[in-house]
Order: structure tokens, then sequence, then C-alpha cells
């Protein structure tokens, strides 16, 4: 709801939308529209300022008199529904969206319910379709730089390779290791080092083991779905080179074929953002593997990783052990 503060103005813009002419009736103008509200012509530039939001939105017939004066009435009876709901929304002191601190933009939106009216997915709807009607000319709301790295598993005989990826569950779907770069970060490279030390699991960077190499650096533009505007990525892709003999995998990773990149989409059904497929000559045939093929969990590294739990089943199967001896 909104302050008392506002409720004047908010009063006044209600009046001017009530005011708008239905497709039945002929197109007016700001000043005629004033003047229905019960406003005088002083306020023929707030009605129009009024007209010009609500052409954004498509619910206008927007027509131009011999004389060049602007005329509006509503697009379609629907339309004319909506104007009136939004005048009503302007007298109760309501908002229309919802959540816009809310960074699930390109969420699937649940039929009815709030969720429809969540602010992120109307906005990235909007600009979704502001970019497929302008295309390249699109100007970008905001601007990102971004390292990725690719980590290949090498081939079984007989098999594919396979690609690391991770499941993101704030924009649903799949993609490399990666991430945005920080004011604090010294260069990208400390940003992708950064990330793998972050996002994979028991993983820290060493000088004389691992290594990163840039691939390729390109730009992409795409409608961000944590933000939902239209956003120019400048992306680093990077390829990791290791000693280890395996990478452990989080709840969240995965190892995908080229087949399910190049398709942009995971063999369980969820979308994988992979962007740099084209633009890497040769593609990803040619790359050293990381780790070679079906490097599973090692059995000390979930000892490692859960020491307590190790203690109590090596204590539980003792005891049982020596109650068996017991009975013997």
């Amino acid at each position: 709801m909104q302050s008392a503060a506002g409720a004047p103005y908010r009063e006044r813009v209600a009046r001017i939308l009530r005011a708008v002419p239905p497709i039945s009736e002929p197109a007016i103008g700001p000043a005629e529209l004033a003047r229905r509200a019960g406003l005088d012509e002083r306020d023929a530039p707030r009605a129009e300022a009024a007209m010009a939001v609500l052409g954004v939105l498509g619910v206008l017939e927007l027509r131009t008199s011999g004389q060049g004066e602007p005329l509006f009435r509503a697009a379609t009876p629907i339309a004319h529904g909506c104007i009136r709901s939004l005048a009503e929304h302007l007298d109760q002191g309501m908002e229309v969206f919802l959540n816009w601190g809310r960074a699930e933009a390109g969420a699937d939106a649940s039929a009815g319910g709030s969720a429809v009216l969540s602010g992120p997915r109307f906005l990235f709807a909007m600009e979704s379709r502001r970019f497929a009607e302008t295309g390249t000319s699109a100007s970008p709301l905001a601007a990102a730089e971004i390292a990725q790295v690719v980590i290949k598993e090498g081939a079984a005989p007989g098999g594919e390779s396979r690609y690391l990826v991770q499941y993101d569950a704030r924009s649903r779907q799949y993609q490399l290791i990666g991430g945005h770069r920080r004011p604090d970060d010294g260069t990208i490279e400390h940003t992708v080092i950064r990330e793998l030390e972050e996002e994979l699991t028991d993983f820290t960077f060493h000088q004389d083991s691992d290594t990163v190499t840039e691939l390729r650096r390109f730009e992409r533009l795409a409608v961000s779905r944590t933000s939902g505007v239209l956003t120019r990525y400048r992306i680093v892709l990077f390829h990791l080179r290791t000693r280890r003999e395996r990478i452990v995998l989080g709840p969240a990773d995965r190892w995908v074929r080229e087949r399910e990149l190049n398709s942009g989409r995971a063999d369980d059904g969820r979308r994988i953002l992979f962007s740099a497929l084209t633009d890497l000559a040769g593609g990803l045939a040619g790359l050293e593997p990381a780790v070679p093929a079906g490097a599973g969990p090692s059995r000390w590294g979930l000892v490692r990783r859960h020491p307590w739990e190790a203690m109590g089943l090596v204590l539980g199967l003792l005891g049982l052990a020596v109650s068996i001896l017991q009975l013997l």
C-alpha cells in the first residue's frame, strides 16, 4: 500500500484513466481527457503523460487529429477493462506487480496466483520481447564480465568425452563452472580460479598441479534469467588442465556429452547454457581431458569428507564383530 502523501496524485491519475473512452466511442485529446476527468486544462500535459505510459502497455488506440493533436481511446473492450482496473489499483493504493527484489526472473511462472504477477518475471518477458523484436540493435540495460571454464573428462573405450556442468537453481539451467567478475578480482584469471574453488567440492587450486588456459573471448547479448534485463555479456572461456585423478562432484554437478551441449538440453530435459561452442575453432574435441574417463568417487575421498560418520561406522562394525565373537 502507498502512503497517504501520494493519495491526491494517485486519485488524479485514476480519474484520468477512468475518462479514457472505450473503443465504441470517439477518441479524444489530452485537454478533453482532463476535462472529462474533472480537472482543468492545465492538467492536459499530465493526461498526455499518463497516456504515454498506457501506450507502452498496448492498451490504447492512438490517433492524430487534423491539427496534429494526439487522440486516445481504449484499443479493445478488454484493454478498456485493464485501464479501469489500473484506476482501481491507484484508488486502493495497490501495486500490480510484486516481488521486485526476487532474483528469479527467468523461472517458469505457475498458472494463477501471485507468481503470474511477479515483477521480475514480467520484466524478463518484457525484455525478451523487446530483444526478439529489435535483435542485436536493442540497447542493453546492463553489462557483465563472465569467466567460465571447460572441464573435460576423457572418453572411455567406445564412448564419448564428457564435460562438467553445474545446475543453477535460480536460473533453472545447467552451466559451466564460472561466474561474474567481482570488483576485487585482480584479473579475469583470478575470477575463474576463485569460481573453481567456490563451486567445486574439495577443490583448492595449486599452481604446481592445476593450469587454466584462456580459450576464447566473445560477447553475447542475452536477457538475464536473474536480473530480467537485456545484458551485454563479455565472456572469457578457459580450459582446466590438472594432474588430479578425479574431480569431486557435488549434488548440483554432472557430466554431459558434447551432444547435450550442442542441443542446449541435458538428457534429463533441463536447459544447458553454453554460448561458446560455435565460437571455438574445432569445437571441444581437440581439448586435453582434465581427468581420465570414469574417474568416479574415491572411497578415501568419502572418508576425508565425512570423518566422523566414517569413524562411527568403523566403531559400529567393531562392536558388531565383538558381539559375534562372544556368541561363538
